[in-house]
C-alpha cells in the first residue's frame, strides 16, 4: 500500500476514535438535564414579564428540584417576580431577606441586598422606618465596596496625587477594613511619604490588628529603614502580638544585619514567647552567621524553653554541622530535658549521620529516658538501617524497658510493610514477658488478615496462661471471623479456666454470626 494511502487510513482511524470519544459529550450536550430545562422555561416567563406565571413556575421548580444548582436562581427570581406582581413591599422585603439567609453564597446576593435597600427607603416613606434600620449595615457595605473600587483605581495610577488621596481617605475613615486595605496598598508606593505613614501606623495606631498589618507591610517594602522601625516596635510596643509580628517580619527583610538583633532579643528578652519567636526567626534565615548566634542561645538562653527552641531552630537551618552540634548537647549538657530535646531534633534531620549520632548517644548514657528518646528519634528517621537497629535492640537489650520501647518504635515500620515476621521473632526469642506482650499488641495494631494469622499461630503454641489470655483478648479486639475457630477450641478445651473465660469474652467482642454460633456451641456442650 502506498504511503499516501497509509497516511489517509491512519487519519480516518484517528477521526473515528475521536468521534467515539466525543460522542458521549456531544450526546450530553444535546440532552440537557431536566432541572436545567425546567429552570429555563420558568426564567423565560421573567423575560416575558408574565409575573404571576413566573412566581408559580419558580415555586414549582424549587419544590420539584430542591437539590438543583439552580434553586438559588429560582429563589431570587421568585422574590423579584413577586415585587413586579405587586405583592406587599413588606413581604417582598422578607422574601429577599430569607433568600440572603438561605443562599448566602449565591451570585444574586448583591442584587438582593440592593433591592432590599431600595424597598427599605420606600417603606420608610410609608411610615415604616424600621426597615431602613435593618439595611443600614448593607448600605455601609455597598458604600465601602465603592470606596475600595476607587482606592484600587487610584493605586493603579501610582502617582503622588493618588497617594495623597489614599492617605486622606485613611485619615478620614474609622472603618478597620478600609484602613487595612489602604495599609497593604501603601507598599506599592515607593515613596518616603508612604513609608512614613506606615511607620506612623505601626507605632501609634490604636487598633492592634492594623498595627500588625503595617508591620508586615513595612517588612515587604524592602526599605533601608525597615529594620530600625521593626526593632523599635519590638522594644517599645505594649502588645505582645504586635512585637511577635515584628520579630517574624524581620525574616522578610532579608538582611544579615538582623542576626545580632535577633540574637540579643533571644538572649535578653524576659518574655519567653518573644524570645522563642526571635530564635525561630533566626532558624529561618539562610545565612551561615545564624549558626554561632543559635549556639550562643543554646548555651546561654535564660530559660530551658528558649534553649530548646534554639535546638529545633538549629535543626531547621539544615546546616551540615547541625547534627554534630546537637550530638554534643545530647552527650555533654547537664540538663536532661535539654539533652532529650537535642535527641528529638536529631531525629528530625533524617540522615545517615543522624542515625549514627543517635546510636552513639544511646551507647554513651545509662539514662533510660534518654536511651528511649534515642529509639523514638530513630523511629522518626526511618529506613532499613533504622528498622534493623530497632529490631536488634528489641531482641538484645539487657534492660527490659529499653527492649519494650524498641518494639513500640519498630511497630510503625512493620505496619508499613504489613509483615509481622519481625514482631513474631521478638515474641519467640525475648526473655522479657512485657516485651513479648508488647510484640502481641503491636501485631494487633497492624490489623488485617496477616495480623490475625500471626496471633492465631502464637496462640496455638503458647504455654504460659497469662500470655495466652493476653493473646485471646487481643484476638477479640480484631473482630475477625478468622479468630473464631481457635477461640472456640480454647474455650472448649484449654486447661486454664481463666483462659477459657477470656476466650468466651473474646468471642463476644467479635460479635459476628460465626462468633455467635461458637458461643451457642459452647452453651450446648455436655
Amino acid at each position: 500500500m502506498k504511503k499516501e494511502n497509509l497516511r489517509f487510513m491512519k487519519a480516518v482511524m484517528v477521526l473515528m476514535a475521536c468521534a467515539l470519544l466525543l460522542a458521549p459529550a456531544l450526546q450530553a450536550d444535546d440532552t440537557q438535564e431536566a432541572d436545567a430545562k425546567a429552570y429555563k422555561q420558568a426564567y423565560r416567563l421573567i423575560g416575558e414579564a408574565k409575573w404571576g406565571q413566573a412566581v408559580k413556575a419558580m415555586e414549582d421548580f424549587i419544590r420539584t428540584y430542591s437539590r438543583s444548582s439552580y434553586v438559588d436562581d429560582a429563589s431570587y427570581w421568585r422574590c423579584y417576580a413577586n415585587e413586579k406582581l405587586g405583592t406587599s413591599l413588606e413581604n417582598v422585603f422578607g422574601c429577599y431577606e430569607n433568600f440572603i439567609s438561605t443562599h448566602s453564597k449565591s451570585k444574586w446576593v448583591d442584587d438582593a441586598k440592593s433591592n432590599m435597600i431600595r424597598l427599605a427607603h420606600q417603606l420608610a416613606k410609608m411610615g415604616k422606618p424600621q426597615y431602613e434600620a435593618r439595611v443600614k449595615s448593607m448600605e455601609k457595605d455597598e458604600e465601602q465596596e465603592i470606596k475600595l473600587a476607587a482606592l484600587y483605581a487610584l493605586e493603579d495610577m501610582g502617582d503622588e496625587q493618588a497617594l495623597t488621596a489614599i492617605l486622606n481617605i485613611y485619615n478620614d475613615t474609622d472603618d478597620p477594613k478600609l484602613r487595612g486595605r489602604i495599609i497593604y496598598m501603601l507598599e506599592d508606593f515607593e515613596s518616603p511619604q508612604a513609608f512614613a505613614k506606615l511607620k506612623e501606623i505601626a507605632l501609634s495606631e490604636p487598633n492592634v490588628e492594623l498595627r500588625r498589618k503595617a508591620v508586615y507591610t513595612i517588612a515587604d517594602t524592602e526599605s533601608e529603614e525597615a529594620v530600625g522601625v521593626l526593632t523599635q516596635i519590638i522594644k517599645t510596643d505594649k502588645d505582645v502580638k504586635v512585637r511577635k509580628t515584628a520579630l517574624y517580619a524581620l525574616e522578610d527583610v532579608d538582611d544579615e544585619s538582623v542576626i545580632p538583633i535577633l540574637e540579643d532579643i533571644a538572649l535578653t528578652e524576659t518574655n519567653v514567647e518573644l524570645a522563642k519567636a526571635a530564635v525561630y526567626t533566626l532558624g529561618d534565615l539562610e545565612y551561615e552567621a545564624v549558626i554561632p548566634a543559635i549556639q550562643k542561645v543554646i548555651k546561654n538562653g535564660k530559660t530551658i524553653e528558649v534553649r530548646k527552641a534554639a535546638l529545633y531552630a538549629l535543626e531547621d537551618t539544615e546546616y551540615p554541622a547541625a547534627v554534630s552540634i546537637l550530638r554534643d548537647v545530647a552527650i555533654k549538657e547537664k540538663d536532661v530535658a535539654l539533652r532529650k530535646a537535642a535527641i528529638y531534633a536529631i531525629g528530625d534531620v533524617e540522615t545517615k549521620e543522624a542515625l549514627a549520632a543517635l546510636q552513639e548517644i544511646l551507647n554513651s548514657t545509662d539514662e533510660l529516658q534518654l536511651q528511649k528518646a534515642c529509639l523514638y528519634a530513630i523511629e522518626d528517621i526511618g529506613g532499613a538501617d533504622a528498622t534493623k537497629y530497632l529490631y536488634q535492640t528489641a531482641l538484645n537489650a539487657t534492660h527490659e524497658e529499653l527492649a519494650k520501647a524498641a518494639v513500640y518504635a519498630l511497630e510503625d515500620f512493620v505496619e508499613d510493610e504489613n509483615d509481622p515476621a519481625m514482631l513474631l521473632e521478638i515474641y519467640r526469642k525475648s526473655k522479657f514477658f512485657s516485651v513479648r506482650k508488647a510484640a502481641i499488641y503491636s501485631i494487633e495494631d497492624m490489623e488485617g488478615p496477616q495480623a490475625v494469622k500471626a496471633l492465631v499461630e502464637i496462640l496455638k503454641t503458647e504455654k504460659d496462661s497469662d500470655l495466652k489470655r493476653v493473646i485471646v483478648y487481643t484476638l477479640g479486639d480484631t473482630e475477625s471471623d478468622a479468630a473464631v475457630p481457635v477461640l472456640l477450641e480454647i474455650a472448649l478445651s484449654d486447661e486454664s479456666v481463666k483462659v477459657r473465660q477470656a476466650a468466651v469474652s473474646a468471642l463476644g467482642d467479635i460479635g459476628t454470626p460465626k462468633a455467635k454460633e461458637a458461643l451457642i456451641q459452647i452453651l450446648n456442650k455436655k
